[in-house]
């Protein structure tokens, strides 16, 4: 769906407009059809090929420059009901009179992009839309990111209480598809705000180039999180692997002491039950010599054991 926005005064918020011709004009489509694409090339006169790669799903961040237009392609980021992260690619461009956000998912909202503006430190002009469409994908990710943090260490402190389960560590190999996902796109992301940050067709102004410096920290931040819960999920697995080491080597422990200790008194047990003469065995008092050294000969065994 093909919208359009402008502001009606400087200093007013951003209402739909029919025209899409008019100056300072932003165009924002999710999952555009066919013809919206080319009537966004037609109006802005871009470039088709740039604007059609938003149809490749495994388009990755990147910033290209064509006759005077800046074309930002970033990832924004989505969590299924099965808790598996998947990322697609959104367009952002900067022309010399409009600006226009092309998304091929529901990830990334026009009310989300103007609530992150402020953040950005930036103002409604088109450089502060891209520095606000940036920081509303990176606002996505730290959510997740923060949500499979959470998770990690809840498991964590099931572990110490004997309450994992096998299927907390079967959905460990999703987190780490997740992790591996998020670290991907953001590292990405990170090389497209240093590319931005150069600065090389001076389309950013001092205060764009500071909110780019601060966009870049969040990201390198998100980066280092995201590394830290790769190392808590790699600990954990390794600490509940030695823990069930552990375990089943004092089970096998218990289990061999078991086994000595009723196999001697079924030693002697079975020499005196065998179908031969034997030593003292018309003497009424046999019985309790035989049970007594056995019940010796057994705490002995244990004791050496022990």
């Amino acid at each position: 769906m093909l919208k359009y926005y402008a502001k009606q005064t400087p200093d007013g918020g951003f209402n739909p407009v029919q025209s899409p011709t008019i100056e300072g004009v932003w165009a924002h489509s999710e999952q555009p059809t066919d013809d919206e694409l080319q009537l966004i090339v037609k109006n802005y006169h871009l470039d088709p090929n740039i604007v059609r790669d938003i149809r490749d799903a495994n388009e990755l961040p990147r910033v290209e420059y064509s006759d005077g237009n800046l074309y930002v392609f970033l990832r924004s980021i989505q969590r299924n009901s099965h808790g598996e992260a998947s990322s697609a690619p959104i367009l952002a461009i900067l022309t010399d009179t409009a600006y226009a956000t092309v998304s091929s998912t529901h990830a990334v909202t026009l009310e989300e992009i103007l609530k992150s503006i402020p953040i950005a430190g930036q103002s409604t002009g088109s450089t502060g839309l891209l520095l606000g469409t940036i920081v509303a994908v990176m606002g996505d990710y730290e959510s997740l990111i923060n949500r499979t943090g959470r998770y990690i260490q809840d498991i964590g402190h099931r572990l110490k209480n004997h309450e994992v389960s096998n299927s907390d560590f079967v959905h460990f190999v999703t987190i780490e598809d997740n992790l591996n996902e998020y670290t991907r796109d953001l590292s990405g992301m990170l090389a497209v705000a240093q590319r931005l940050h150069e600065n090389r067709h001076e389309r950013f102004g001092d205060d764009d180039l500071e909110g780019l410096d601060d966009i870049m920290l969040h990201i390198e931040q998100l980066l280092t999180t995201v590394k830290s819960h790769g190392q808590s999920v790699t600990s954990i697995r390794n600490a509940y692997s030695t823990i069930a080491n552990n375990t089943l080597n004092q089970r096998m422990k218990t289990l061999t002491v078991l086994t000595v200790l009723i196999t001697l008194p079924n030693v002697l047990f079975g020499m005196y039950g065998m179908n031969v003469a034997l030593p003292f065995q018309e003497e009424p008092w046999t019985y309790a010599l035989i049970v007594v050294f056995t019940t010796i000969v057994v705490f002995v065994a244990y004791w050496v054991a022990k």
